[in-house]
This record gives structure tokens, sequence and C-alpha cells, in this order.
């Protein structure tokens, strides 16, 4: 099997660490900051009548979840099919960290939305 063709600049933009690695963590961290943030402004949110911020913070996480996943995205489609996935080719690395940032963020969005389920449904306050 030949060589893969050398990246152009468009696509070394797409698959430098910086956009791989933030594909990955960013829908991760989003889940905890929501969690984190969420829990702490309950208390405030009840005594000033603020409900629809922790409904906001829900959202912000679940956006910031959908844009690392199409950055990945974006990533995965800049790797095109790598062939074999022994990772010797940097190249197949950066489609398995791809790949591997659009499962986190999916992952990440389905539990954001899952774990503040109740927070819709329920009064966070009573």
């Amino acid at each position: 099997m030949g060589a893969a063709p050398a990246l152009t600049a468009a696509e070394l933009r797409w698959l430098s660490p910086l956009v791989l690695w933030t594909g990955i963590l960013a829908g991760p961290l989003a889940w905890g900051a929501d969690l984190f943030v969420s829990y702490a402004l309950v208390k405030w949110v009840c005594l000033h009548q603020r409900q629809s911020l922790l409904g906001l913070m829900t959202l912000a996480a679940i956006a910031i979840a959908a844009s690392a996943g199409a950055l990945s995205w974006m990533s995965v489609r800049c790797t095109g099919h790598p062939g074999p996935d022994d990772g010797g080719d940097p190249r197949q690395r950066a489609h398995f960290m791809a790949l591997l940032g659009v499962a986190s963020s999916v992952l990440s969005g389905v539990s954001i939305a899952a774990l503040d389920l109740p927070r819709w449904m329920l009064d966070a306050c009573r």
C-alpha cells in the first residue's frame, strides 16, 4: 500500500493537536461544568426565582458539546479513510482522535440532556 498523500494547509488546520484535543475534551468538560455550576447556583436561583438560568446553563453545555462534535467531525472528514488502524501514520492517529472526539461529544451531549431532564420537569426549588 502506498503512502498517504501529503496534507494540505486546510487539512493541517483541522488536524492540529489543539483541534483534536479540543474535540475530545470539550464535551466532558462542558458536562462537568454544567453539573458543578448548576448545583452551585441552585440556592441563588431559588432565592431570586430565576429558574431559567439553569436551563440556559444546560443549553450552553449542550451547545459546547455539539460544537466540539462538529469540530471533530470536520477533522474526521479531513483525514478521509486512513487505511489500516495500526497508528503508524500521523493521519491514522488524527483519524482515531477525531473519531474519539465525535464519540466523546455525542456521549457528553446525551449525558447533559439526560441528567438535566429532571431539572426541566421538576421544580428545582422544592
